[in-house]
């Protein structure tokens, strides 16, 4: 059974002898943080892993936590330290977490520095603050995920708080179609214990029920006695809730966002699957904005991406329910359909006599693999 949700799992002392158990267990991603080691211990851990991703064949997504400058009084924080993006384009991770130090320009900036080195990496913003809170929106606009830090939130904000803003983050990420990962103290006593307490599965299955697209453990797995334990856990806890828990698609209509192609066609694609029984959904996309844009609707079948390089495919690797494929041929539209079969098949998502639903939406920007077409389509597996 695919897992929709995912896991990210973040690389520290702990794990330096089995990262290959990491890299082929259940993560999805990796997270490599400069608290856990200097540059040098990070460059190492970086290029293991990519090597260990490669004999594996996966498309594991690797996310370099961005270190912060603070004020002289050590507690308030007044900028990204730019050198640790310097760091993170050189050694061409996926993804930068940036902490949010009170105004958006500190955002910008890591984007256009990002872009000064000619990199395609993602932007996760951390909500760690009240003032990342009381910001949401314009760090939706601005980040491609978001990471709900609630160990420092929860000094902003009263702990009786907490729970109903953690949801509402959830909610309003779902909405603007951007990837949203809780993470902080998900099964802590495992730091120190093979097995979590019942407070802990409930924290984890609330959070899947609630919509996040990953979890992320961080002394669990850099740290602690028990890494793969943990993994192993907290991938047993969500494959259950979502085996015995279908996700309430209704909770997550979205209403008042321009209809763009992508938006136009994930509509689409959530009204087609309400009235037809189907596998899974194939879709083409150059950049991953259709996949996300169905994704968001929190679809009961997995999403099939068929994307034209691995750099695109490891931006969606965090995204809910969402299985890469990388297809970099550039195809007509009926090979499209006549392919996605194939696909489907070949990575177990259906079988012949099932059905599938295929889409794209793709503007016409005079490059990339995937022609300029739009459509929604139900297929035969054969």
């Amino acid at each position: 059974m695919i897992r929709n949700s995912k896991i990210i799992a973040t690389i520290g002392d702990a794990t330096d002898k089995i990262l290959r158990k990491i890299v082929e267990g259940a993560a999805d991603a990796v997270l490599i943080d400069s608290y856990y080691g200097n540059n040098e211990q990070n460059v190492e851990r970086i290029e293991k892993v990519k090597a260990l991703r490669e004999e594996a064949g996966r498309d594991l997504a690797i996310i370099y936590d961005v270190d912060h400058i603070y004020a002289k009084n050590k507690y308030k924080l007044i900028r990204i330290d730019e050198e640790n993006v310097d760091f993170a384009c050189a050694n061409d991770v996926d993804f930068v977490a940036c902490p949010f130090v009170g105004n958006l320009e500190e955002i910008t900036k890591v984007k256009e520095l990002v872009k000064s080195h000619g990199k395609n990496i993602g932007i996760i913003v951390k909500i760690d603050c009240k003032d990342g809170y009381d910001n949401l929106d314009d760090i939706l606009e601005i980040s491609d995920a978001i990471m709900i830090n609630r160990d420092e939130l929860g000094v902003d904000i009263s702990y009786e708080d907490l729970p109903g803003i953690q949801k509402e983050i959830v909610r309003r990420a779902n909405e603007a179609a951007k990837v949203v990962i809780l993470t902080t103290q998900m099964l802590y006593s495992m730091v120190y214990n093979p097995r979590p307490t019942r407070a802990e599965v409930s924290d984890v299955a609330n959070a899947i029920f609630d919509g996040v697209d990953a979890v992320m453990l961080t002394e669990e797995t850099a740290i602690g006695d028990y890494p793969c334990e943990a993994l192993e856990t907290v991938d047993r806890i969500i494959r259950t809730v979502e085996k015995n828990n279908a996700v309430d698609a209704e909770r997550f209509e979205v209403e008042g966002y321009k209809m763009s192609i992508s938006h136009a066609v994930s509509m689409t694609t959530k009204h087609l699957l309400e009235a037809v029984d189907v596998k899974s959904i194939v879709t083409y996309t150059k950049s991953g904005t259709t996949a996300r844009f169905i994704a968001r609707y929190r679809p009961n079948v997995p999403v099939l991406a068929v994307l034209p390089d691995r750099e695109s495919a490891r931006k969606l690797v965090i995204t809910r329910g969402i299985v890469p494929y990388i297809e970099p041929k550039m195809l007509s539209m009926e090979e499209m359909l006549s392919n996605a079969s194939e696909y489907s098949k070949e990575v177990g998502l259906a079988e012949v006599g099932d059905s599938i639903l295929i889409t794209a939406g793709q503007p016409d920007t005079g490059k990339g693999t995937v022609p300029p077409t739009d459509f929604v389509y139900i297929s035969k597996v054969d």
